[in-house]
C-alpha cells in the first residue's frame, strides 16, 4: 500500500469469527458442523435454518467473512456514541440499505450480488456458535461448552421492487459483542480487493490470523504443518496440495503485509513466526474512538 490506511479503511478482524469458522464452500448437506480450533479452545460451527427458504445451510464463502469484519469496524469505530447504524447500549446494529452496505464492502451494487449477500447474512445471523473447552485430571477429563448464538433477535425486510433498498436490523448477543470489541485486531480494508479477489479464501484467512498474531509475539513461534492444513485446509484432501496452495497464499499476503516476517523452510514439519510490525500503525489506530469504559491495548 502506498499510504497508512485512513480511519474509514481500518477494520477489525477476529481469526475465527470473521474468517477460518466459516466454510470456503458450501458443504455437504450431511456435514452437521463445522469444527476450529484455538490454543485449549474449539468453535463448532452448525448451521441455522434460512427464515425465507426454510433450508438449512452454513454461512460459507468471502461474504460473512466481510459481514463479521464490518460488525466489528462499525463497533469499534462507534466507541460508545450512537450511529445510524450502531445502538451500543443495545448491542442493535442496522443496515438501512443493501445498496449502501454493498457500497462499504466494496461490492459491487445490485443483481446476483445483492441476492448472495442477503442470504449469506440470513445464514450467517440464524446459525449457531458453541465454544468447547477440555481439560483433565488424573483419570478423566472435564469438557466445558459455552453456548453463543449471534443474535438475540433479527429483522430482515425485503423490497420486493428493488432488492438494493432491502435492509436489515439485528441485537447481537453480550458475547459476540464483546468479542468483535475485545478481541479484534485492526487490518487495512483495502487489502481485501487484492487477498479475496480469486475463488480462494485462504490469502485473507491467512492475513486475518497474522495480522493479529505476529506483532505480538515474545519469541519465534514454530507452527505445524498439522495444525495449518486443520486450520486454513477446508476442501482440501492431500496435505501435500494444501502447503502448495498455503504457500501461494502467503505470498500474496506478503504483498499487501510486507513487514510480515515468516520463514517457510523448502523441507520440514512446518512454518516459523517471526515478530513482526504490525500490518496498521498503531499511531492510525489511535485515532479510533473508544468504548465507553475501556482503556486503549498495546497492540
Amino acid at each position: 500500500m502506498d499510504r497508512e490506511p485512513s480511519a474509514p479503511e481500518i477494520w477489525f478482524g477476529h481469526s475465527i469469527l470473521t474468517s477460518t469458522l466459516f466454510p470456503t464452500v458450501q458443504p455437504d448437506a450431511s456435514v452437521p458442523f463445522i469444527s476450529k480450533r484455538n490454543g485449549r479452545y474449539e468453535f463448532l460451527l452448525e448451521p441455522g435454518i434460512d427464515s425465507e427458504t426454510r433450508q438449512r445451510k452454513f454461512p460459507s464463502g468471502k461474504y460473512p467473512r466481510l459481514l463479521m469484519a464490518w460488525m466489528a469496524k462499525q463497533i469499534r469505530s462507534a466507541g460508545g456514541r450512537k450511529t445510524d447504524i450502531v445502538d451500543p447500549e443495545a448491542h442493535q446494529i442496522t443496515i438501512p440499505t443493501f445498496f449502501r452496505l454493498c457500497a462499504e464492502l466494496g461490492l459491487p451494487r445490485g443483481g446476483k450480488t445483492v441476492e448472495s449477500l442477503r442470504e449469506q447474512l440470513r445464514l450467517l445471523l440464524a446459525c449457531h456458535i458453541s465454544i468447547r473447552r477440555t481439560t483433565g485430571f488424573v483419570g478423566g477429563d472435564i469438557h466445558d461448552t459455552v453456548s453463543l448464538p449471534i443474535v438475540k433477535a433479527v429483522r430482515h425486510v425485503r423490497n420486493r421492487k428493488n432488492a438494493d433498498l432491502s435492509g436489515a436490523s439485528f441485537i447481537l448477543t453480550d458475547e459476540v459483542w464483546e468479542r468483535l470489541q475485545t478481541e479484534s485486531a485492526p487490518f487495512d480494508v483495502r487489502v481485501t480487493k487484492i487477498l479475496l479477489s480469486g475463488k480462494s479464501v485462504m490469502p485473507y484467512d491467512v492475513y486475518i490470523w497474522l495480522t493479529a498474531s505476529a506483532n505480538r509475539l515474545s519469541r519465534d513461534t514454530f507452527v505445524s504443518w498439522e495444525w495449518l492444513f486443520e486450520r486454513f485446509g477446508d476442501g482440501f484432501k492431500d496435505e501435500a496440495d494444501f502447503r502448495k496452495k498455503f504457500r501461494q497464499a502467503l505470498a500474496k499476503v506478503r504483498e499487501v503485509y510486507p513487514a510480515l516476517n515468516v520463514t517457510v523452510p523448502s523441507r520440514g514439519k512446518g512454518i516459523i513466526l517471526h515478530r513482526s510490525e504490525p500490518s496498521v500503525p498503531p499511531r492510525a489506530v489511535r485515532n479510533l474512538p473508544l468504548p465507553e469504559g475501556k482503556t486503549r491495548a498495546r497492540i
